[in-house]
């Protein structure tokens, strides 16, 4: 959709993502504004249902147009697939619709990184901004008039079909306590799943923030067009080079907010010239800033899958979307660092049927990156996830295993769970972490936040890139480490920061009412 072609902006913003379009919808609120938002890939109006229905998730990620996908490796020379969105809404327009706070330990680490503006008491009253949840709507902790509307198609006091209440019963006997609230500070046992779902179709960034704006005039929405590189003079953004089916084009801007994503912002500031030095001159781009934190400091969730030989089939609408499982894969372990999902059963021809069980690490310790192909802004990005690289990483993941079995072990479950089959009992489990990880595609870090003279940081904690005025990051990777959650609340959590410090409003004061423990 485009509405106008006006060329010079106040604020281009460039990535219709999960943040971009938080950014855009919130800008524009102000009319005095103008305001571009440019998106490489398509903005579908009317939705597709593809999309809309979350009953389709399965075949929007493997099927659809809207999905990007990039070729990693194991370190065993595996290929390991990474994903984005790859249309308006970005990730938000494709994911698994969980809305999912960080806990209260992430902003304590980010807070580190970014001062007093990022701990979970300062970024709470933006959290209770995104939101509305009637589940908890006389809690001081949550919002009830944000534009995202949360919705729990299961709450853990509804009737439970057989399986999950065994799965329930089975949880609190090895500890697990029931946790009503997945978005409170410190999450831990049996949670109700909150979903961006308003009326059974899907809520996107682009649905909650960005279609109530699009009418406005101050607001000029562009698909299917990609920005080359961010227009840099005398140490100021001035604009961005855009290319659409009319050809390549600039547009100038009193401010660039760069919002393509873990894998695409990295890639659009070097190409622009920010970044490694050694990495810029080994492809020939004109060092405009060095800043050695670029692309590096990927972060991401590494998933492992058990399976178990079943006694039955579990239907999908028995398990999905029901309850997870936020469990510590040791009882030392300070903070808890998995997400455990039962899967929907898996038929192979001349086989018992075949129950997996996902184990999502929260944690992240080694480091990856992204860096340039090549100087060719049409070349998508290298990614080296560096996942299960940290001996520690790969233990968690280990004691997983045994958590599952355990917890298949349980009488409540054991009338639907069998023997493991994969990895078997006489498999080496370490070694089937190693080489059959999967991610849970929540990649962050590779614009992290820190203040000035942090070697590794690329933004200031108000997301302004370092030695450039006018320019600014907001999206996952500023967020210095994963957060123990999926990521799509955090980067709309960013996206709100940086429409803030772009109108030069204040960040959320503290409230007066301190966080529930």
């Amino acid at each position: 959709m485009t509405a106008g072609r006006r060329e010079a902006f106040d604020v281009v913003v460039v990535g219709g993502g999960a943040s971009g379009c938080v950014v855009a919808g919130r800008l524009s609120e102000d009319p005095s504004i103008r305001v571009l938002l440019i998106e490489e890939g398509p903005d579908p109006q009317p939705l597709p249902e593809v999309i809309a229905d979350p009953r389709r998730q399965a075949e929007l990620v493997l099927s659809s147009p809207y999905v990007r996908m990039y070729e990693a490796e194991r370190q065993d020379g595996s290929s390991l697939p990474l994903l984005s969105g790859r249309v308006m809404g970005g990730g938000s327009s494709v994911n698994n619709l969980a809305v999912v706070r960080p806990m209260a330990c992430d902003f304590e680490t980010w807070s580190a990184f970014g001062g007093e503006a990022w701990s979970y008491a300062a970024m709470l009253p933006l959290m209770r901004a995104i939101e509305r949840d009637d589940d908890f709507a006389d809690d001081p902790i949550h919002g009830d008039s944000g534009p995202l509307m949360l919705s729990r198609g299961f709450r853990l006091d509804d009737p439970a079909d057989p399986p999950v209440s065994a799965l329930i019963e089975a949880a609190g006997a090895l500890g697990l306590p029931p946790c009503p609230d997945l978005n409170q500070p410190a999450p831990y046992g049996v949670c109700a799943s909150p979903y961006a779902v308003k009326d059974g179709r899907r809520q996107s960034s682009a649905v909650a923030y960005l279609d109530p704006a699009r009418g406005r005039p101050n607001l000029t929405v562009l698909s299917d067009t990609s920005a080359g590189r961010v227009l840099i003079d005398g140490g100021r953004a001035r604009g961005v080079e855009i290319s659409d089916r009319g050809g390549a084009r600039r547009v100038a801007a009193g401010a660039v907010v760069l919002a393509a994503g873990v894998y695409h912002t990295p890639q659009l500031l070097q190409l622009s010239g920010i970044g490694p030095e050694e990495e810029l001159e080994r492809l020939g781009v004109p060092v405009v800033v060095p800043l050695g934190g670029v692309g590096e400091n990927y972060r991401d969730h590494a998933v492992v899958y058990v399976t178990f030989e079943g006694t039955t089939e579990l239907r999908e609408e028995w398990v999905i979307p029901k309850v997870r499982l936020i469990a510590r894969s040791r009882p030392d372990v300070p903070v808890p660092d998995l997400h455990v999902f039962m899967r929907p059963t898996v038929r192979v021809a001349g086989l018992p049927p075949m129950l997996p069980v996902s184990l999502h690490l929260l944690e992240h310790r080694s480091a990856g990156r992204v860096r340039l192909a090549s100087a060719d802004p049409a070349s998508l990005p290298v990614v080296e996830p560096a996942l299960c690289e940290h001996p520690d990483d790969v233990r968690a993941l280990v004691d997983g295993i045994g958590l599952a079995a355990r917890l298949a072990a349980q009488p409540p479950l054991a009338s639907y769970y069998g023997p493991m089959v994969s990895p078997s009992a006489d498999d080496e489990w370490e070694a089937h972490v190693r080489t059959t990880y999967d991610t849970y595609h929540h990649g962050v870090g590779t614009c992290r936040l820190g203040r000035e003279g942090d070697p590794g940081a690329v933004v200031d904690p108000r997301l302004r890139v370092h030695g450039v005025e006018g320019l600014l990051v907001a999206d996952a990777s500023v967020l210095p480490t994963v957060p123990h959650a999926n990521t799509n609340l955090a980067a709309m959590l960013v996206g709100e920061v940086a429409a803030r410090v772009v109108a030069g409003r204040p960040l959320a004061a503290v409230p007066e009412t301190p966080p529930r423990p």
